[in-house]
């Protein structure tokens, strides 16, 4: 069952959620290919930032999310499971971002199947998908109960908090 988010914030803080869990992820697949890491981290912190309501310049944000598109299309691409799981953790943030910037964005379903779909294709390869997809339930279910009543930023303590606790990625990193 895909969560109802009715708040564009709801939307970015779930999105924010699933990028800051799996960053390590990318950052790995810039370190494999000797790539920049730092697009990724420099909107993910402004992101973040402005979850907890400490930046108020929407075009500081757009500058950051507008630098992260144009490195995300400069990333090597290939068809390897860790591709597709770096492109996934910068669709997150980018949804996140542009939920922020557009209040009708709303990627949670589309994310929650690409999430779904790289289980799938990991079931050939390990047998820890059903733990990794009891992981993601709880992860989700937790961020929902946090965010059930989030209507703006600064989101609460609580979000952050999670986030620290979720120190490994939704694929086992």
């Amino acid at each position: 069952m895909t969560p109802s988010f009715e708040y564009p914030i709801q939307r970015a803080a779930i999105c924010a959620a699933f990028a800051h869990i799996n960053q390590g992820h990318i950052q790995l697949w810039c370190e494999h290919n000797t790539q920049d890491f730092s697009p990724f981290t420099k909107l993910n912190n402004k992101v973040l930032s402005y979850l907890r309501g400490e930046l108020k310049s929407l075009p500081n944000l757009e500058r950051f999310h507008e630098a992260f598109a144009q490195w995300r299309e400069e990333l090597t691409q290939d068809d390897a499971l860790a591709y597709q799981i770096a492109e996934l953790t910068c669709s997150c943030l980018y949804s996140a971002a542009e939920s922020i910037l557009d209040p009708e964005c709303n990627d949670v379903e589309l994310i929650l199947q690409d999430i779904d779909a790289i289980y799938h294709t990991m079931e050939s390869l390990t047998d820890s998908v059903p733990e990794l997809q009891a992981y993601k339930a709880d992860i989700q279910q937790g961020l929902t109960d946090i965010l059930s009543e989030a209507k703006q930023t600064p989101l609460s303590k609580d979000y952050f908090d999670f986030l620290k606790e979720c120190d490994t990625s939704l694929f086992g990193l």
